[in-house]
């Protein structure tokens, strides 16, 4: 007889429980929210967020605050972009560059106490400074957006709010939901490993293979009503939520849509040149599937990882080497790491430009906004490995689409300091308020506050007196992008 075929007596003898059981309920997660304030009116001006985490801090003296020193290579063919001699950019790093730099708005002024990167990374993940005492509790910023849009999704929607693409290989992984419940904290998908175990191919049975998926699945529920109490461990919460959604997801004919790639795309986006774990190509490519997809995915966090560790623009050796000093491992020149996230991203940009929105007369570009942010800048002087050194003081991050003002730019800078914030702050602003924009921009309040966590301290939507980092933060998003 087939365990789906027993009843409940009968497993409870098979797996000798004398008593019943069963995964123990969700905890009473935090749901008790402060009133939101009269000043924030959110600006719910589009659907969709893709978050780029460009891994190990790009240079901004050569790619988006170039500043010319006797340190510049003299091969970067730097030009006007669009004809603005304000955000001048090099064809040599970016040869595709009008693929989606006229569409951009900077921020050069944005500041990072952090000059570690996991730190940085947590920072860059959680919209927050890293506070030890309460690390547990703390979710990522994506996990706020999915709690907050949880109450918009579809019956027909089978992906999670929130997936993210090679956060895995990051120096600071996926934190996932912290306090918040398990299944908002993400689904991450591995580019190098999702084809071999997923892809499958279009003469595949795909009936078969959902029928035995689904006595799989009923099997595995059957046998979790028996379970003892306390099911797999501390985790069996995130591990049903997370089973939950890929079961979904695996019975959904649009996630075997999502991975079908065709070879003239993956040669657009580089994946061919790409010798990385984690192939950026790849997770541009799926990103817009899934947002073409229409399952669900609103949030879509991508991480320019390469072959781990840092990130491939973690340059302290051999910013400009080729040959025999081009770095190796998990680093790459900026003669490398920029033409491969320029193929990546140029073409995704320029593909959901393409796109129609769910609006009439918008793209999804219009109804997308997108962002690459950054750890931290870059020391405008090379050191003696002929690199670049970690630089907080400020740096630049990039946002395309949404209703955002292209060709705007926020901030100037002299390569080693701030000249004009170039907001309504005398503060410089910080990731948390690029959060806070993000926020504001899907229709999030983010003056709210969860006031019953764990710890008993208060978690802030967007903080405004950080631990461990400057004494106050405005508590605002940067308007300036849209005007």
């Amino acid at each position: 007889m087939r365990v789906k075929d027993l009843s409940r007596r009968e497993l409870l003898k098979m797996f000798g429980i004398t008593v019943g059981g069963s995964l123990v309920g969700s905890a009473g997660f935090p749901l008790k929210m402060q009133a939101q304030s009269k000043k924030i009116t959110p600006r719910k001006n589009v659907r969709n967020i893709v978050f780029v985490q460009n891994c190990g801090a790009m240079s901004p003296p050569e790619c988006l605050d170039f500043h010319e020193s006797k340190f510049t290579a003299k091969d970067l063919n730097i030009e006007n972009c669009n004809g603005n001699k304000d955000f001048q950019i090099s064809r040599t790093i970016f040869p595709n560059y009008e693929k989606w730099a006229p569409k951009a708005a900077l921020v050069r002024s944005m500041y990072e106490n952090s000059l570690v990167h996991f730190s940085a990374q947590y920072h860059t993940q959680a919209g927050r400074a890293l506070n030890a005492a309460i690390l547990r509790e703390i979710p990522a910023f994506g996990s706020i957006i999915a709690m907050e849009l949880d109450k918009e999704r579809r019956d027909t929607d089978t992906f999670p709010t929130f997936m993210s693409f090679d956060v895995w290989n990051a120096r600071c992984p996926q934190i996932g939901a912290g306090m918040l419940h398990p299944k908002f904290s993400g689904m991450d998908i591995n580019t190098g490993s999702v084809f071999d175990a997923f892809g499958g191919s279009e003469a595949d049975d795909s009936a078969a293979r959902n029928s035995k998926l689904a006595e799989r699945w009923e099997v595995l529920g059957r046998m979790s009503e028996v379970s003892p109490s306390g099911g797999i461990g501390g985790k069996a919460s995130d591990y049903k939520a997370h089973y939950e959604y890929a079961f979904k997801i695996l019975m959904d004919e649009r996630f075997k849509k999502v991975l079908r790639l065709s070879d003239e795309d993956k040669t657009r986006y580089g994946v061919p040149k790409d010798k990385g774990a984690a192939k950026i190509g790849l997770a541009f490519l799926l990103a817009r599937n899934v947002l073409a997809a229409d399952a669900g995915s609103r949030f879509i966090y991508v991480a320019n990882t390469y072959n781990g560790g840092n990130g491939p623009a973690d340059n302290h050796d051999q910013l400009y080497g080729r040959g025999a000093l081009a770095p190796k491992g998990a680093q790459l020149s900026i003669y490398e790491s920029g033409p491969r996230l320029d193929a990546a991203f140029g073409n995704f940009i320029e593909d959901i430009s393409k796109m129609p929105g769910k609006e009439k007369g918008k793209t999804m570009l219009d109804e997308t906004l997108v962002v690459v942010a950054h750890e931290f800048g870059r020391n405008p002087e090379m050191n003696s490995n002929a690199g670049r050194d970690h630089w907080g003081a400020c740096y630049a991050d990039m946002f395309i689409g949404g209703g955002v003002k292209a060709g705007k730019i926020i901030g100037k800078t002299d390569n080693y300091k701030v000249l004009e914030n170039g907001w309504n702050f005398k503060e410089q602003p910080m990731k948390d308020h690029g959060v806070a924009t993000m926020y504001s921009a899907v229709g999030i309040d983010y003056s709210k506050k969860i006031v019953d966590t764990p710890s008993g301290r208060a978690y802030e939507y967007q903080q405004t007196a950080p631990l461990g980092g400057p004494a106050f933060i405005p508590l605002a998003e940067i308007n300036e992008l849209y005007t």
